[in-house]
């Protein structure tokens, strides 16, 4: 049965909530305050959130904030009550990422509605995300036939940086923990006349940045250890001119939101049509020339300045 966390610090609205949901078959489990649900959350992901805003210590506002920021978590759909009703809360909860919102007193037939809702749309994502999933893999697999068949190459080959070739060439960095798919985007990007370095992690990618002219970076959202926001974040402190593309095989809106507020260039879901990345990339390298070539203009405008007063000085 599906899951349902309630969170509200008054027992009576818990009490109301269960009462309502349990008789229609789902599972209800509660919390009282901010930090019991995300610990509940921690323990076991449940299919929907109801969540009340205004409770002591940690808010239902920065529950959802929590929620978001994390990729595990960041597709949890998130219905708010609160007695709160105004457009100013209304507008903040959904900017941080609620899916709806209902106003106390709540109505039993309602709350019904909106919780089914939310689960159709629930099941939709995941058999969305098992599609582009299998496409994605199926095109990974069949490339990899196609390499060892044309080349004689093994099925996972050992993975030199690419940066042979035509020195011209933009240089992509691109990062992704999954073998057969830097393989596949990295032949792809060879194919379409880039150089390509490719890593397995985010950390990885944070120390070839500095040993290599990259243009443009392909990044994974999900990663073990730094994940590709993390990763994403770094680079923005230490590169920030540099464009970063995010791609996923799981998207979701508020990863979107999230990766563009830090300063994604774009934000691709894998299994789509591929061209769209050589575009992104052509896009995000064209992008990149143009802001050092204005960079290099205004340095050497403001040397002629400085040029000009120390002529005017003397």
């Amino acid at each position: 049965m599906p899951s349902i966390l309630i969170v509200d610090d008054e027992p009576e609205n818990l009490e109301l909530l269960e009462g309502i949901l349990a008789p229609a078959g789902h599972t209800i489990r509660k919390a009282s305050n901010g930090r019991q649900a995300l610990q509940a959350v921690e323990e076991d992901l449940p299919e929907v959130i109801l969540l009340d805003l205004i409770m002591p210590g940690v808010s239902g506002f920065e529950v959802c904030e929590m929620l978001r920021a994390q990729e595990r978590t960041a597709r949890i759909p998130i219905i708010v009550i609160t007695a709160l009703d105004h457009f100013g809360t209304k507008e903040r909860v959904l900017t941080l990422g609620a899916d709806d919102y209902l106003t106390k007193p709540i109505q039993s037939a309602e709350v019904l509605a909106r919780v089914e809702a939310m689960l159709r749309v629930r099941h939709l994502r995941q058999d969305l995300d098992r599609t582009l999933a299998y496409l994605h893999e199926l095109e990974v697999a069949r490339h990899s036939h196609r390499r060892r068949a044309l080349k004689g190459a093994p099925a996972v080959p050992s993975e030199p940086s690419r940066e042979g070739g035509d020195r011209a060439a933009p240089v992509i960095l691109l990062v992704d923990d999954e073998e057969l798919t830097r393989q596949f985007y990295g032949d792809l990007l060879v194919e379409r006349g880039f150089r390509v370095v490719a890593v397995a992690s985010g950390t990885e990618a944070l120390a070839a940045l500095p040993q290599h002219p990259v243009e443009a970076v392909v990044l994974d959202i999900m990663m073990p250890g730094l994940s590709g926001l993390e990763t994403l974040e770094q680079f923005r402190k230490g590169a920030p001119d540099l464009p970063v593309i995010i791609l996923t095989a799981h998207p979701s809106s508020q990863n979107a939101i999230t990766a563009l507020k830090l300063g994604a260039f774009d934000f691709i879901v894998k299994g789509l049509q591929h061209e769209l990345v050589i575009l992104a990339i052509r896009r995000a390298v064209h992008h990149f020339a143009e802001l050092r070539e204005k960079r290099q203009v205004i340095a050497t405008l403001e040397a002629r300045v400085r040029e000009l007063e120390d002529r005017l000085a003397t």
